[in-house]
């Protein structure tokens, strides 16, 4: 989670109230000036009224109409007007629920990060990096029973071909999977850390224009210089590209030449024009509505791109995703018989080839089991924060499709592994093995310790 720190704006709710109370600071005094320049003012109770230290003769006009009924008018102007003022503020405060920190703990959760920006060493903690890991320093090692060790015959090439190579492509797609999760969180993450920014350049623009500071002519339309779609290439640059892991994961295909398309140039200040209070205070408003709809057009395009991985066959419906239960785990009658090929009265070969794989049943499949439960568990707290649900009601929904499916997909994966070990136990056990052989054996598998379901940084692989 210190992956994105660096890039963790101030909370909006914190630095926005003092801007919202300055602008309905400054907003009532334009009014009052306002009423004094047209000789009216308020009275105790904040009703306006005709100025009584001003003199007045016959309203230029109107001479049937009496200040009094003037008043009535002005009240109206002062009643839009102190309306607008709230709407704004209410509209301004909407967003704090939206804090980018939620999601920058959803993006460590998830992994995938480019190495550049991920800190290195350590242990595994995100969903990416427990997949790569539960692969990488136990799957993978329990290929080298085949070939360099003596494991051979029937049931070792079938279990080589069904189960570890399946394992390491899965492995691979799952890895994108979780990556594109992650893509998409940090996609909110700009989009919101780029609304904050903007709503607190049109709150100080707002003041600025209260304060008689005019700036350049805008418009409101201006606002598409926030170019949401851009988010989704901030958020792919601290990712490495997709395609190197993800096999056939598409996801980013459509999404990354749509943003492509966009410039990221924002202005230097909101589009709002005049210093009149009423124009600002509506001026401002549009700005938002402006915002809205950027966040709007970003959810409209990132619900496409999940709906058309969700059910795609290269997207989340890869059927290679999943690692199936081996026939393997069905005992080692499924698989043909295993052979060593040495018939000597002690042979020191065939307790190393079988105490290696008492080790993968015992020590790696599980240990990559593991791995895949804390992924599972960690998955399973990767929830978007609730006020998304607010700016983004198509895709989270989409979001949380993807993560469920993922979490199956790892479950299964992991019960697999489980299964295989077990069977691979089974295999070592029931080895027909001299005396000789079989108190080797057993010395020798004494000192294999289990990993635990969430091993230490160091993992305890027990003696060779």
């Amino acid at each position: 989670m210190g992956v994105l720190r660096s890039l963790i704006p101030p909370r909006l709710a914190d630095d926005l109230p003092p801007k919202l109370n300055e602008i309905e600071r400054l907003a009532l005094q334009w009014f009052e000036n306002y009423l004094l320049i047209n000789r009216f003012c308020f009275d105790a109770q904040g009703n306006v009224i005709a100025d009584p230290r001003e003199p007045r003769g016959p309203l230029i006009g109107s001479p049937a109409r009496t200040p009094e009924e003037a008043a009535q008018d002005m009240q109206q102007q002062w009643r839009i007007f102190r309306d607008d003022l709230t709407m704004l503020r209410q509209k301004f405060e909407a967003f704090y629920g939206l804090d980018p920190l939620d999601f920058t703990i959803l993006v460590g959760k998830l992994g995938g990060t480019d190495s550049r920006v991920a800190p290195d060493g350590g242990a595994p903690t995100s969903v990416h990096d427990r997949i790569g890991y539960a692969y990488d320093e136990w799957i993978m090692p329990v290929d080298g029973l085949i070939g360099e060790k003596q494991w051979t015959g029937e049931a070792a090439v079938p279990f080589q071909e069904r189960f570890l190579k399946p394992s390491h492509v899965a492995s691979q797609q799952q890895q994108a999977y979780a990556q594109v999760l992650a893509v998409i969180a940090q996609t909110y993450h700009e989009a919101v850390t780029t609304a904050h920014r903007y709503l607190l350049t049109t709150a100080d623009t707002c003041i600025a224009r209260l304060n008689g500071e005019s700036g350049a002519p805008g418009q409101a339309a201006d606002v598409e210089a926030l170019s949401w779609v851009s988010m989704i290439s901030g958020a792919l640059s601290l990712f490495p590209p997709l395609s190197a892991i993800a096999g056939t994961i598409s996801f980013t295909t459509s999404v990354a030449g749509y943003a492509r398309g966009k410039q990221d140039e924002p202005p230097a200040e909101a589009p709002i024009e005049g210093t009149a209070g009423p124009q600002v205070i509506q001026g401002a408003h549009q700005v938002l509505v402006s915002i809205e709809t950027g966040l709007s057009d970003l959810d409209a395009e990132l619900a496409k791109s999940l709906s058309q991985d969700l059910d795609s066959t290269t997207g989340f419906a890869s059927p290679h995703l999943r690692l199936e239960r081996p026939l393997l785990a069905d005992g080692p009658q499924t698989m043909g018989t295993l052979t060593i090929d040495n018939n000597t009265p002690m042979n020191t070969n065939v307790v190393v080839s079988v105490v290696d794989l008492y080790r993968a049943g015992h020590v790696n499949l599980p240990g990559a089991a593991g791995q895949y439960a804390a992924a599972v568990d960690k998955l399973a707290t990767c929830l978007a924060p609730g006020a998304s649900s607010t700016y983004f009601p198509r895709s989270v929904p989409r979001f949380d499709t993807a993560r469920d499916l993922l979490h199956g997909i790892l479950q299964g994966t992991a019960d697999s592994l489980a299964a295989c070990g077990d069977a691979l136990v089974a295999c070592a056990k029931d080895y027909r093995l001299t005396d000789d052989e079989r108190a080797a054996f057993l010395q020798r598998i004494g000192s294999l310790l289990q990993p635990a379901a969430d091993p230490d940084p160091t993992p305890r692989r027990g003696p060779i």
